[in-house]
């Protein structure tokens, strides 16, 4: 999972001819805290000291550039702050000679929403704003604050609506000290960790809340991973490096590598997905411990990931009636299944770029046409009775040829679309996320696949 962090500050503003805007000496204190704790629990910094307005959305576009979806990116802001007719802005440090020439806060001041908006689609957003919320400039049509709230974006202010964010004279201000004492602890959600800031901060000044916004959807965002195992782990991880090579030569790789973890798994009086996870965090742990990047899962999307990797069929994993599972005829305790997380589910087409796929297959002579709505140069993989193997095609004008069709009197297509351009990746979306109709198919890890069976 990569993590990205992007760090502002505005200590030295501008000198304006309407504004009094105060320079800010503790601001380079509490960037700077923020780029080593960043740093020391894995995230990738771009920092700006004093920047001008024009510096930042350019600054975050090309960031995110590359950003996958399942991204995490921070980003952080200490100086002064405010809103105006229910917008909430920071004040970068040229906020004063930029509201000179415009008058409007808008032209001057950042407003969050347009930070916000960089993200959409590239993974989960936290926003730290250090900032004041007192300030509307006497624009305001009257003292109100909306609560800017956006999909897969947390928002952690550092104070209350109509009050101060108190920094201290070249010092750490008090909200982002407490974030640097909390940042570090492992495996706590983003909202557990700014709880607990809220906490300290009420406890011991009680005088500023810090409250926050989170439209995470429901999904456990953690900005600090680390691995530990116990020692019954540690017994279920060295029973299966004891015997595995055992089982493989025995039963051959594929059976010997089930029969291993569903023996340990009755050995040890615990379920298969059980089994598999105490061994995974034991395996990732010396990994990690190497500097071996491993994924990041919790036990839910470890688990999950195990079952839907399971073989189906009469020589591997069914079950019956009664949901009672069997592993090549032999009843086995497969454990609790977990529900999809929300990251896992299926998520709705980008609004407005909602793509029905449409197919249609004919015979012509010695070969099958496939036609098709799908972008030209995209790719899919193609099954028919004939080769009884996948075979990689493209699309060129609107279908697809395949040759030497006689003999051929089925065709199945069960395939992701692939394509390295980013306009056509745009219209089919991540994981095909933008695809929809009678022949797409939701995989929990794959996403939107084709699927279609064509008797000719």
């Amino acid at each position: 999972m990569q993590k990205k962090a992007f760090l502002f500050s505005a200590g030295k503003y501008s000198k304006s001819k309407t504004l009094l805007v105060n320079n800010l000496s503790g601001v380079k204190y509490d960037i700077l805290a923020m780029e080593k704790r960043l740093s020391q629990i894995g995230f990738g910094i771009t920092k700006i000291e004093d920047a001008n307005k024009a510096e930042y959305i350019p600054a975050l576009k090309k960031g995110v550039e590359r950003l996958p979806s399942d991204a995490i990116s921070i980003v952080y802001f200490s100086g002064h702050g405010g809103h105006c007719n229910g917008n909430n802005y920071i004040f970068p440090s040229d906020f004063g000679t930029q509201y000179d020439i415009s008058r409007n806060i808008d032209d001057a001041g950042i407003n969050i929403k347009d930070i916000i908006s960089v993200f959409k689609g590239k993974g989960r957003l936290i926003l730290i704003l250090d900032a004041c919320r007192t300030d509307d400039l006497g624009l305001s049509r009257g003292h109100y604050s909306e609560i800017t709230f956006s999909e897969n974006v947390y928002i952690a202010y550092g104070t209350m609506f109509q009050n101060s964010s108190t920094g201290i004279h070249n010092g750490l201000s008090w909200f982002t000290e407490s974030i640097c004492d909390e940042i570090l602890t492992p495996n706590i959600s983003v909202d557990t960790l700014f709880t607990q800031v809220r906490q300290n901060i009420f406890t011991k000044h009680y005088v500023q809340i810090p409250p926050s916004v989170n439209g995470l959807l429901l999904d456990k965002v953690v900005l600090h991973s680390e691995l530990n195992y116990d020692d019954t782990d540690k017994m279920v991880y060295d029973f299966i490096k004891k015997y595995g090579d055992e089982y493989t030569d025995n039963f051959g790789y594929f059976h010997g590598d089930d029969l291993i973890f569903i023996d340990a798994a009755q050995y040890f009086d615990i379920g298969l997905l059980d089994a598999i996870w105490k061994f995974r965090k034991v395996d990732n742990k010396i990994y990690t411990d190497k500097g071996v990047p491993v994924p990041e899962l919790t036990e839910a999307e470890s688990k999950l990931v195990s079952f839907l990797g399971f073989t189906r069929s009469p020589k591997f994993f069914t079950y019956d009636e009664c949901h009672t599972w069997y592993y090549n005829g032999r009843q086995i305790r497969m454990g609790e299944i977990p529900p999809l997380p929300p990251n896992m589910q299926r998520k709705l087409p980008e609004v407005g770029k909602e793509f029905l796929v449409e197919f249609e297959v004919t015979r012509q002579d010695q070969s099958l046409t496939i036609k098709t709505n799908l972008p030209d140069g995209c790719e899919i993989f193609i099954w028919n009775n004939k080769t009884k193997s996948n075979q990689k095609v493209a699309i060129c004008s609107g279908v697809i040829n395949v040759d030497g069709a006689e003999g051929i009197n089925k065709v199945v297509i069960d395939s992701g679309v692939f394509t390295s351009d980013p306009v056509k990746q745009q219209i089919i979306g991540n994981k095909g996320r933008n695809l929809i109709g009678e022949f797409i198919k939701y995989h929990p890890i794959y996403g939107n696949k084709l699927k279609g069976v064509f008797e000719i």
